[in-house]
């Protein structure tokens, strides 16, 4: 494992220096702030940015990677409802969808199929809220499903093809997804609990230290782009 990672990062100056550069300085810079003034309004604006660089990045970078694109784009939608509003079920419903896309571009699956995605979401969010499950629970599950799919889905690419530094970055960067879900539950979970709020500041911070090097390794899991294996 330790020879793959130290391969990887070989393979890792593929990528743009500059951008490499405005990802280390963003990350540094939110993780640090987020230490000393975790309410600091400059410090959510960075985060956004950073997310937000990501679709430009790979909107440069793999143009021709439809699927891709749309899946961020609907990660940064998501996330511009999350971050700025208090609407938790709408936000959560566009990462599915990012999520399908993500699904798509492993599978090869025609776009068209959004329409049954969105179908089978709804009938299955709609019959958890008619058996009397919460909405966010219910939803949250769907989200669930689908981030562990492509999980899934990046292992076998990375198994498939390890020296591909893109399925490097889908296999990682999912990993890391995963991880920063983990921690949105836990500090969802706290705020509903007096004596668990102090796990709350704890997940908190861990959120964004798995969720944007997820992203960036993300944005750069194109599978359409020409990969150097050198």
């Amino acid at each position: 494992m330790l020879k793959k990672i130290l391969g990887d990062l070989k393979r890792i100056r593929h990528v743009d220096w500059h951008w490499l550069v405005i990802w280390i300085v963003i990350y540094a810079c939110f993780l640090f702030l987020d230490i000393l003034s975790p309410d600091f309004l400059g410090t959510t604006l960075l985060k956004y940015t950073g997310i937000f660089l990501c679709l430009i990045y790979a909107y440069q970078k793999f143009r021709s990677d439809t699927l891709l694109i749309f899946a961020l784009l609907f990660t940064l939608l998501a996330d511009t409802i999350l971050v700025w509003t208090p609407y938790l079920i709408p936000g959560v419903y566009c990462f599915c969808f990012a999520q399908f896309f993500h699904i798509a571009r492993f599978t090869k699956t025609q776009p068209k199929a959004l329409v049954g995605f969105f179908l089978i979401v709804f009938l299955v969010f709609a019959a958890g809220v008619v058996q009397g499950i919460p909405p966010i629970y219910a939803i949250a599950f769907i989200y669930a499903c689908t981030v562990f799919l492509n999980l899934a889905l990046a292992i076998v690419w990375f198994r498939r093809d390890r020296l591909n530094f893109h399925a490097s970055c889908a296999f990682y960067g999912f990993i890391l997804f995963v991880a920063c879900d983990i921690c949105v539950g836990l500090r969802f979970l706290s705020s509903q609990d007096i004596i668990a709020t102090l796990i709350f500041p704890i997940a908190s911070y861990l959120v964004w230290l798995f969720y944007y090097p997820s992203q960036v390794l993300i944005s750069n899991s194109s599978n359409v782009a020409k990969t150097s294996k050198n």
